[in-house]
Order: C-alpha cells, then structure tokens, then sequence
C-alpha cells in the first residue's frame, strides 16, 4: 500500500512538475523565425508611432528593410549551419585547424552582419528629419539605462563598469 502511494504521488508531481513546460512548449509551438518576425514588426510599429513617421517614411522604411530580407535570411541560416557544424566538430573531437577555419567562417560572417545592420542604421536616419534623429538618441539612450539597471539588478547591485 505504502509503495503505491509513493507511486502515485510521484506521478502527480510529475506531472505538476511537467505542466508548466508543456504549457510553454504549446505557447512558442510553431512560432519560430515568424514569430520573430513579427516581435520586429511590433517593435518597428512602436518606433514610428514615438517618432511619429510620416506615411512616406513608414513606406521608405518598408522597402529598405523588405529589399535585403532573402539576404539576412540566407546569412542567418549560413550562420546557424555553421554554429551547428562547429559544435558536431568539438563533439567528434575535429583538429583545431579545422575548428579554427569554421571560426573564421562564423567570424567573417558576424562581421558582414553588424556592417549591414549599420547600413540599415544610416538607412533609417537618412529618411529623419533632425527632430526625430534627436528623439532616436534619446530612446537610444533610455534603451541603454533601463538596459543598465536591468543588468546592475542581476548582478545583484555590483557596477559592471
């Protein structure tokens, strides 16, 4: 009798246990690059509303970032190809010549891709009027103290510079 219950209540807490993960499992079930996607909708949505974008700025912004999206795609899917391809060369034990080439790919990419993150950048405050460039420092700088506090609180109170 003693052994079922202690069955019994470890299936229970199991399955407790287990509820949580399945619930957020089902909630990012499928959502994958899409739903990246549409963060990064939402979260230009908002930049244009707090910079009060003109329809012809908001159409600008549009094709500048559709122009180039196949693009960003491939090198992120280059870049997850490689990651992977990295890792199975640790797992099997590859030599360091050919972990240090693989590096240098991943690198050469990660420098392609901050600089087309600063073209977009100097794209986006190309189509600025001066007040809203202003108002883009200013977000930015927010950005950086709410960043800041977040990490100094993680840190549990330690200044991390």
């Amino acid at each position: 009798m003693n052994r079922w219950k202690t069955l019994t209540s470890s299936a229970i807490l199991a399955g407790l246990l287990a509820a949580p993960m399945v619930t957020l499992a089902d909630h990012h079930k499928g959502q994958g690059e899409g739903w990246k996607e549409q963060h990064h909708e939402r979260m230009l949505e908002r930049m244009a509303e707090k910079l009060e974008l003109t329809e012809g700025q908001k159409a600008q912004l549009k094709a500048n970032r559709d122009a180039n999206q196949e693009q960003r795609m491939a090198q992120r899917q280059k870049m997850r190809e490689l990651r992977g391809q990295i890792r199975d060369a640790i797992d099997s034990g590859a030599d360091q010549a050919t972990l240090d080439q693989l590096g240098a790919e991943l690198g050469k990419l990660q420098v392609s891709q901050m600089q087309e993150r600063h073209r977009r950048h100097q794209e986006l405050e190309s189509i600025l009027t001066d007040e809203q460039k202003a108002k883009l420092e200013q977000m930015k700088t927010e950005r950086k103290a709410r960043w800041r506090e977040r990490h100094k609180a993680r840190k549990g109170g330690a200044d991390s510079q």
